[in-house]
């Protein structure tokens, strides 16, 4: 790729659009046919502490039509794992394309680096749609190595689930959006602890992200959201978020998250509550819910959700290129 060829410029939230579009297409060219659509990619790009324009990079035909794109994440603090979404027209799969959008993401995870701990080990991710071999090949070749697989799993329901009780001890209480936001926060952030690459946030900072989703998305139902109570301590010991619909999937469900707080796991509280939240999108007239999980979770959550009924549909791959050796900050390891 040339300059003479392309024009490159950062990102404007006027380009969610095109870019949707073009995310659209590279998920039907690799056979997961999600939809892309704008108001989610602005809702991302306006996330707290994020600047797009610093952040992104264009890749334009001469006319100025977009071809592709990069976005970089390095809002965590530290910001040890910078990752990056990128996207390519496969209708325009120019050689030069991809390997500018990796290069420009490297050269600014790169910058990053001043912002870590002088021991801490830090690695730039991104990734590809498993067997899509562009992508797979041009993150190969820019040095990346693949580190991690995430599955979309999906449940198709034939029949009304049968009706779960959760485990004896717990009851369930509605949630109440301005109150309960705290708490939700505070069960995710112990639940998702031992998520691998978990790298711990402030509170505030925290609640700050889940409030602006939540604001921001139409997909969030408060009425929806199941929380599991420890009878005797009054404690919230898990919570179930499910979506009104899967963001990329029109008419089907989607569980956004699912966590059982560490001191209350293998109790069933989790399968139950999943299956509870299968019941309430039958009755809403949902036959098929998905979720995301890691595919080699160190909590094992891959093996909860075959439990329930749930099956891989589509798999991503996260790809992983090491800036700088050293301390591993994130978690990688269940204590």
């Amino acid at each position: 790729m040339t300059d003479a060829e392309y024009l490159r410029r950062p990102l404007k939230l006027s380009d969610a659009e095109r870019c949707a579009e073009i995310s659209t297409a590279v998920s039907f060219s690799a056979g997961a046919k999600e939809l892309f659509r704008s108001r989610d990619m602005r809702n991302e790009w306006t996330e707290p502490r994020f600047d797009l324009s610093s952040s992104s990079l264009g890749v334009c035909s001469r006319n100025g039509r977009l071809l592709g794109y990069a976005v970089l994440f390095a809002t965590e603090e530290p910001p040890v794992r910078p990752w990056f979404n990128w996207a390519v027209d496969p209708a325009h799969d120019a050689p030069g394309i991809r390997p500018a959008l990796l290069s420009w993401a490297q050269d600014k995870a790169a910058a990053v680096i001043a912002q870590c701990p002088q021991e801490a080990r830090v690695s730039l991710w991104g990734g590809a749609y498993q067997g899509l071999r562009p992508d797979e090949s041009a993150l190969q070749a820019a040095g990346f190595s693949a580190a991690r697989v995430w599955h979309e799993m999906r449940i198709d329901m034939t029949e009304s689930p049968a009706s779960i009780e959760l485990p004896a001890g717990f009851v369930t209480r509605p949630y109440r959006r301005v109150e309960d936001l705290p708490v939700l926060v505070d069960v995710v952030r112990d639940a998702f602890s031992d998520h691998y690459g978990h790298i711990e946030q402030s509170f505030d900072k925290d609640l700050e992200l889940f409030r602006h989703w939540f604001d921001g998305s139409p997909y969030f139902d408060p009425d929806r959201v199941l929380l599991a109570v420890d009878e005797a301590t009054g404690t919230v010991a898990g919570s179930v978020l499910p979506l009104i619909e899967y963001h990329r999937r029109p008419g089907v469900g989607y569980i956004d998250m699912v966590g059982v707080r560490r001191a209350y796991r293998r109790r069933g509280l989790a399968s139950a509550m999943l299956r509870r939240s299968f019941a309430d999108y039958w009755e809403r007239g949902i036959r098929s819910v998905c979720l995301e999980v890691d595919g080699a979770s160190l909590t094992n959550a891959l093996a909860l959700y075959e439990r329930v009924g749930m099956r891989v549909s589509h798999s991503f791959v996260s790809y992983e290129k090491l800036l700088r050796d050293g301390v591993e900050l994130a978690k990688v390891a269940v204590d």
